[in-house]
């Protein structure tokens, strides 16, 4: 099963095809869970870290519930976020050797290039994301793209403004 969905993240496979379990969805979930606090963690404080993490995952479950409403079906509720899931988790394993290199390069003459690396890994992602909303929702390549930026600025810049706004 996750050969079915690890083809998304080279843009093969069909979203509309993939199996589903639940108990994958929520190994998935934990998973994201995890390489998210760890991430977050090293950037920032742990509680703000795992409030934040939480907070992506409310508002990518609000996200896809209001596509799902616009879809007019529950269908592929299960599917769409175990997709999501697991690209995501793919692209922060990718990630995490990245992330170290910034730490410890910084002040070096390679300090730049985990930034622009971290920076390719963001578009592979919201890319990702593009072409699930557009498979699983048959909405056209611009529409896809449009909502995919939109996930992602609502997910990660909406949970650190909630963050700021509540003073946490």
């Amino acid at each position: 099963m996750l050969k079915d969905y690890l083809q998304l993240c080279w843009f093969s496979g069909f979203p509309e095809d993939l199996p589903t379990d639940r108990k994958f969805l929520f190994i998935n979930l934990g998973v994201y869970l995890l390489l998210g606090l760890f991430i977050q963690g090293n950037i920032s404080d742990p509680i703000e870290a795992f409030m934040q993490i939480f907070i992506e995952v409310f508002i990518t479950l609000i996200f896809m519930g209001a596509l799902l409403l616009i879809d007019a079906s529950t269908y592929n509720f299960e599917r769409f976020l175990t997709a999501i899931l697991v690209c995501e988790n793919f692209v922060y394993v990718l990630g995490l050797p990245i992330l170290f290199w910034y730490i410890f390069a910084k002040g070096g003459e390679f300090a730049s290039y985990p930034i622009y690396i971290g920076m390719a890994l963001m578009v592979w992602s919201i890319t990702i994301i593009a072409y699930l909303i557009k498979g699983l929702f048959g909405f056209d390549s611009r529409t896809g793209g449009s909502l995919s930026v939109l996930y992602f600025v609502l997910t990660y810049f909406g949970s650190f403004g909630i963050l700021v706004l509540t003073g946490l």
